[in-house]
């Protein structure tokens, strides 16, 4: 089932996508030129905050997210 999406004319599935919502790892990703296909306000249900989430593309993010576990993000 595709998902609409908010920000780009690219609809996606679920198994193509991962959802970042920890804004440090979000300005890495932008930092490093790769982009959001969506954007969304979310509720995180931990702390009851407001919170920004970027989709992106699993394949696109696949080495960024690597290096994120890696500490490797300079």
């Amino acid at each position: 089932m595709k998902i609409k999406t908010n920000l780009t004319p690219k609809d996606y599935e679920l198994k193509e996508i991962v959802r970042i919502c920890n804004v440090k790892q979000q300005i890495f990703y932008l930092t490093s030129g790769v982009y959001p296909i969506d954007v969304y306000s979310s509720i995180d249900e931990r702390n009851d905050r407001k919170i920004i989430v970027m989709i992106f593309e699993k394949d696109k993010t696949r080495e960024l997210y690597k290096r994120w576990c890696d500490y490797d993000i300079e």
